[in-house]
């Protein structure tokens, strides 16, 4: 219990010497011969312990007491929105990106790392939009990390088509974005060709991208000319993020490690306070006690 005017207990030495030096004037004649003195000592204890009950809980209702219960509110520092291409280059061979003459493992590669890096965004909000022919959300906004990558071991290359909506899935995710309460936006746009499909155009999305204050992550996988260099770096000057090349397995764990740097994850925590007041008890208990006092004194004076 907390008091929200604890100076109102100053009142207290106050009553105590008022009621040595201010003695009342009581014009009551008590005739002992026809009236017992101890009944008459029990009534004057029981006037007083009425008098002084509401006179401690008067002055306890004027402290107003209340009981503090604390309520916390996590939020993310970050909301992060994994924006993965499923088109058909996804598996095209891509010479001296995972070997000279191995087949291309470019997307289950790039899967694998992006897990890796869900699983470090403990304090994040997560999700995940795949785009080929068109986008959608295949996980939305989540601290369960756990779920994501699970979700995101089982999508297969050409889910969405074959062909590259990447503006789609840009605009897709500031609509993902836009109730979340983070605060930082981010995205992480890997792919490793051009824009072929979809119905947004790159300036519709740039805007969005500006109005959400979404800062993107931009990142090409494979050779120089077999991704839209140009638009990747565009984007990620606009929004206030940067783009990356990786050109094989390694340099692809290595933008994702300095985007971690770049993105420090950390809990945000608000604490809150619900109040219960319980000065009313009080009160009534300080006018009970005054009634009792007055219906006793009056009693006492017949």
């Amino acid at each position: 219990m907390e008091f929200e005017y604890p100076y109102a207990f100053l009142l207290i030495p106050l009553f105590i010497v008022c009621s040595f030096v201010c003695k009342p004037k009581n014009a009551q004649i008590y005739f002992f011969l026809f009236e017992d003195k101890k009944q008459i000592l029990t009534q004057e204890s029981v006037l007083k312990f009425f008098k002084w009950l509401g006179i401690f809980s008067l002055i306890i209702a004027l402290a107003s007491p209340i009981f503090k219960e604390a309520k916390t509110s996590t939020k993310p520092a970050h909301a992060v929105v994994m924006l993965l291409d499923t088109s058909e280059s996804m598996i095209r061979t891509s010479r001296g990106f995972f070997g000279a003459d191995a087949p291309s493992q470019k997307f289950e590669k790039a899967k694998q790392i992006a897990s890796e890096y869900i699983k470090k965004r403990v304090n994040d909000h997560v999700g995940v939009i795949v785009f080929g022919d068109f986008a959608y959300v295949a996980t939305p906004l989540s601290f369960d990390n756990k779920s994501t990558t699970e979700i995101l071991k089982h999508i297969q290359q050409g889910v969405a088509g074959d062909k590259t909506a990447m503006y789609d899935a840009l605009f897709l995710s500031t609509r993902l974005l836009k109730e979340s309460k983070a605060k930082q936006k981010v995205a992480i746009l890997l792919t490793d060709g051009f824009n072929t499909s979809g119905n947004i155009p790159l300036e519709v999305a740039l805007r969005a991208i500006k109005s959400e204050n979404l800062k993107v992550f931009t990142i090409g996988l494979g050779r120089e000319g077999e991704f839209d260099k140009e638009s990747l770096k565009l984007i990620a000057t606009q929004s206030g993020g940067k783009f990356f090349h990786a050109k094989d397995v390694s340099e692809l764990s290595k933008v994702y490690e300095e985007i971690d740097k770049i993105q420090l994850s950390k809990l945000e925590t608000k604490s809150q306070f619900h109040i219960d007041y319980w000065y009313s008890y009080f009160l009534f208990i300080s006018l009970f006690s005054f009634l009792f006092y007055l219906l006793l004194l009056k009693r006492r004076s017949v």
